[in-house]
């Protein structure tokens, strides 16, 4: 076994995988994958890198669909693809694992009651999609209506405590609502962006002219995504935490045995891989408690890894919050809006 089916198999950390691609999606599948990823981004990155495999499928969407409708009818059409691929893990699991993620239009993210629309008709497509939104103040609602209604639901753009845990409290909400009207539940996937909350602390640390050790800010993300693995057992809400962004081995390795499903983009799979790291559970091995100290002398960091450290109104204030979300609308959901269509968005003008 290499490490990743090793990981799989013994021990309790599973993983997804982050890209849409079909030969991709196949290739994590033989490495113990038990997801996929998707957002507009590797959506449209799915269709560049392949055009023929579905183009009969483009064929087939109506030139006179509005942008916005374009964009989700070629979401749909690679979400329910992947969402087939693992049909057989989500059945084997009983609803635990196989979900493909269908990612909510980036602009209508500030508006709930449009949020929810489109999130129950994202859950229309099949059982094992789960609705992903980003985590802000707007989303909480939309997590606990739909866990509620025993839809799987993904929050991304997690990069504090605060955030993770908020929604994970929407979601305790909808899913205690679910049980005592008898409606089976399914599962809450907490995606910590790891890797980009270090690069954007770097950025900070850096552009402030602050007296930093590089190092110590590559512990930055696991610290956080820690913290909240560790709150979640402590109050007792059954939400998955979800690795995400990862930049090197160590992000996946350092917290190898949690009970946590990572997603990992090929290239990572192939990086750690590659590397074939010692096998051995590594989630007991606390950071240095020096290391997070030195990390406070970042305002930023202390925002991130605070319990309360971001009030819900600063969730999508947060500047890796905003810088995240301009690229998924940016260079996903209107690149998908565009896609082979005769109507060029007005997003261009």
């Amino acid at each position: 076994m290499n490490y990743l089916q090793w990981l799989t198999k013994e021990t309790p950390t599973q993983f997804w995988n982050d890209s849409a691609i079909p030969s991709e999606i196949d290739e994590a599948i033989e490495n113990g994958a038990v997801g996929v990823t998707t957002n507009p981004v590797l959506a449209y990155k799915a269709l560049q890198a392949d055009p023929e495999f579905w183009q009969d499928k483009v064929d087939r969407i109506s030139q006179d669909l509005r942008p916005e409708e374009r964009a989700e009818a070629l979401l749909k059409m690679v979400v329910t693809y992947d969402a087939k691929k693992f049909e057989s893990v989500y059945i084997k699991s009983k609803g635990a694992n196989g979900y493909a993620l269908a990612q909510l239009n980036p602009s209508i993210c500030m508006d709930t009651d449009r949020m929810i629309e489109q999130g129950l008709r994202y859950a229309s497509w099949a059982e094992n999609v789960s609705v992903k939104t980003p985590s802000v103040m707007s989303a909480l609602p939309l997590v606990e209506e739909l866990a509620g209604r025993g839809i799987a639901v993904c929050t991304t753009l997690n990069f504090s405590v605060s955030q993770a845990m908020a929604v994970a409290e929407a979601y305790n909400k909808g899913r205690t609502k679910a049980l005592v009207d008898g409606t089976p539940v399914k599962p809450l996937f907490l995606v910590q962006q790891g890797g980009r909350l270090d690069e954007y602390l770097y950025e900070c640390a850096k552009d402030n002219h602050m007296n930093f050790d590089p190092e110590d800010i590559k512990n930055a993300g696991n610290a956080v995504c820690r913290k909240v693995y560790r709150l979640l057992q402590e109050k007792n809400i059954p939400a998955i935490v979800m690795p995400a962004g990862l930049r090197r081995v160590d992000h996946l390795t350092s917290m190898a045995g949690a009970k946590m499903t990572f997603s990992l983009q090929p290239r990572v799979q192939k990086m750690v891989i590659e590397a074939d790291p010692e096998r051995v559970s590594n989630i007991d091995e606390a950071i240095n408690p020096a290391i997070i100290r030195r990390l406070y002398k970042i305002p930023e960091f202390v925002r991130a890894y605070e319990e309360g450290g971001l009030k819900p109104e600063e969730f999508v204030t947060f500047g890796i919050t905003q810088k995240t979300a301009s690229q998924f609308l940016w260079t996903g959901w209107v690149p998908l809006e565009n896609y082979q269509n005769h109507n060029t968005s007005a997003r261009w003008f």
